[in-house]
C-alpha cells in the first residue's frame, strides 16, 4: 500500500461548478472571470472546461446537446464519461445562483495544489544543488511564491454603479477635511501643495548626480514622514543600518555629522543628542541593509513587514529604496542591464500598487549627458539604464545644486528640486535651502524670519 498523499481537491465543486455552467450562460461568463482550465484537479474537468469555453468563444449556447457535440468532434466525449456523465454533471445543481462559490472552491483549492507542488520542488533544488549559494536557492522560492501569491491579485471590470458610492464618500470626505496633502507628507511645503504628499499607490523616484544628497532628503522626508505618525520601510543597498541611524539623528539635533563621526562633538549637547537617539527608536521605522538584495526579496519582505505591522493594528506607510542602480533581479542570466532595470521598475510599480503604499525609489543620473549643455541642470533623459523609469513612475523629481558645478558662494546654501513629472499634476521647480553640514535639505525661510535664521545659523539650529 503507497503512502503517498494525494495533493488537496475538490471534485464536487468543480461537479457543481461545470453544470451551473451548463444551466445558464451568465453563469460560465462570471466562472471564466475566477478560474482557469489548470485549476481542475480531474483532467476530464479540464477538458470539458476547455469545450465550454470554445463554444463561447464561438458565440454559441452551452448546454448538454451543445457540449456533447463538441466533445465529440474533439475525440474527447468517450474519455471523459460520454453524455452519461454531462447529464451526471447538470443533476449536481438545481440552480447557478452558487457559481462563485464553487468556482472560489475551486480556485482556492487549485492555489494550495500549487503551494505544495513549489514546496515540493524546493526541497528537491536544495538536495540536488546543496553545493549552490543559499542566497540563489532562496531567491528561486522566493520568486516562485511571489508569482503564485500574485496570482491571488484577481482583477476585472468595475460598473459605475459600484463606484458611485465609494467616489461620493471620498469627495465628502475630501471636502470635510479641508486639507491638499492627501498621502505622506515630505515636509518640503512646496512640493507637498504640488503633489499632494506621497500618494498611496505611486511609484516616486527621486534622481540626482552623485554627490548632489538623493539619500540626505531621502532620509529628510522619511524623518518627516514618522514625524507625521507614518511607519516606513527603507531598503538601503548603499548606506549600513548604523550609518542611517546616526546621520537622522544629526539631521534631527542639527548637529555636526561630521564633529559626531570624528567624536570631536560638544559634550554640552550630549543631552539633546540622546535625546533624538531615543525619539527616533520609539519611531516606527525599519531599515534592511543587506547588500546586493533581489527585487523579488524586497516584494517579499516589504509584504512580511505589512503583515507584522497590521498585527499590531498598524500600517505601512512609505517604502523607501536606496538605490534602484544597486537592485539585481536575481537572476543568472540577463540580456542587459537594461532590461533588468526595466523589469525592476515594472515590478516596483507592481509593488505601490499591490500594497497601496507610496513607494520612493532613488536612482542616479548620468553625467555623461550633461555635457554640451550651457547649464548643468539635470533633464528626465538623464535617468541611467533605462526609459523604463521614466515611464513606470508616477512622480520624478530631480535634485539639482549650482553650487557643485560653479562653486560660487551666493548659491552655497541653495537646491533645485526640479518636478520633472507628474502623471496626475503640475510639474515646476521648487526652491530650497540646503545645509551640508547637517545633510539637511529644508523649507526657504520667510523674508521676516532671515535675522532669526541667521541668529539660529550661528547656534547651530536651522528652522524648518
Amino acid at each position: 500500500m503507497s503512502n503517498e498523499k494525494l495533493p488537496p481537491q475538490a471534485l464536487d465543486a468543480e461537479m457543481a461548478l461545470l453544470g451551473s455552467m451548463m444551466i445558464e450562460q451568465d453563469a460560465l461568463e462570471r466562472a471564466i472571470g475566477i478560474v482557469r482550465v489548470e485549476h481542475f484537479y480531474k483532467t476530464a474537468h479540464q477538458k470539458i472546461f476547455n469545450a465550454m469555453k470554445t463554444l463561447a468563444g464561438k458565440d454559441q449556447a452551452v448546454d448538454l446537446i451543445t457540449l456533447t457535440e463538441e466533445l465529440k468532434r474533439e475525440g474527447f466525449l468517450a474519455e471523459i464519461g460520454g453524455e452519461r456523465y454531462l447529464a451526471e454533471l447538470m443533476s449536481k445543481v438545481s440552480t447557478a445562483a452558487h457559481v462563485e462559490h464553487y468556482a472560489k472552491i475551486v480556485y482556492d483549492t487549485a492555489m494550495v495544489r500549487e503551494l505544495i507542488k513549489i514546496s515540493t520542488s524546493t526541497v528537491e533544488n536544495c538536495y540536488k544543488n546543496a553545493e549552490q549559494e543559499p542566497s540563489d536557492l532562496i531567491d528561486d522560492a522566493q520568486a516562485k511564491l511571489f508569482t503564485l501569491n500574485q496570482m491571488q491579485e484577481k482583477q476585472g471590470f468595475v460598473s459605475t454603479k459600484d463606484m458611485a458610492l465609494e467616489v461620493m464618500d471620498q469627495i465628502e470626505k475630501l471636502i470635510i477635511a479641508k486639507d491638499p496633502i492627501k498621502g505622506v507628507p515630505t515636509g518640503f511645503n512646496e512640493f507637498d501643495t504640488m503633489t499632494g504628499g506621497l500618494r498611496k499607490g505611486d511609484l516616486i523616484i527621486l534622481a540626482a548626480r552623485p554627490s548632489q544628497g538623493k539619500t540626505a532628503m531621502a532620509l529628510n522626508i522619511i524623518q518627516n514622514a514618522l514625524d507625521k505618525g507614518h511607519a516606513v520601510a527603507m531598503f538601503s543597498l548603499e548606506m549600513g543600518r548604523y550609518q542611517i541611524y546616526q546621520r537622522m539623528v544629526c539631521t534631527a539635533a542639527q548637529a555636526s555629522l561630521h564633529n559626531v563621526s570624528t567624536g570631536m562633538f560638544q559634550k554640552s549637547r550630549w543631552r539633546e543628542l540622546a535625546s533624538k537617539v531615543q525619539k527616533l527608536g520609539e519611531q516606527p521605522f525599519y531599515v534592511d541593509d543587506t547588500p546586493g538584495i533581489t527585487i523579488t526579496e524586497i516584494r517579499m519582505r516589504a509584504r512580511r513587514l505589512a503583515r507584522e505591522l497590521q498585527k499590531q493594528d498598524k500600517k505601512l506607510g512609505l517604502i523607501v529604496i536606496d538605490y534602484i542602480g544597486l537592485i539585481t533581479s536575481g537572476k543568472a542570466k540577463v540580456e542587459s542591464r537594461q532590461q533588468e532595470v526595466s523589469e525592476i521598475s515594472r515590478m516596483l510599480k507592481e509593488l505601490a500598487r499591490t500594497m497601496n503604499v507610496p513607494v520612493l525609489a532613488l536612482s542616479q543620473l548620468n553625467r555623461n549627458n550633461e555635457k554640451g549643455r550651457k547649464d548643468n541642470r539635470p533633464q528626465l533623459s538623464d535617468l541611467r539604464e533605462s526609459g523604463s523609469i521614466e515611464q513606470d513612475a508616477d512622480v520624478v523629481a530631480l535634485i539639482h545644486r549650482e553650487y557643485y558645478y560653479t562653486k560660487q558662494e551666493d548659491v552655497k546654501d541653495k537646491a533645485l528640486l526640479i518636478l520633472a513629472k507628474q502623471r496626475n499634476g503640475p510639474v515646476g521647480d521648487i526652491k530650497l535651502n540646503w545645509y551640508s553640514e547637517y545633510t539637511m535639505f529644508a523649507n526657504p525661510a520667510l523674508v521676516s524670519d532671515e535675522a532669526a535664521a541667521e541668529t539660529f545659523a550661528t547656534q547651530g539650529d536651522i528652522p524648518l
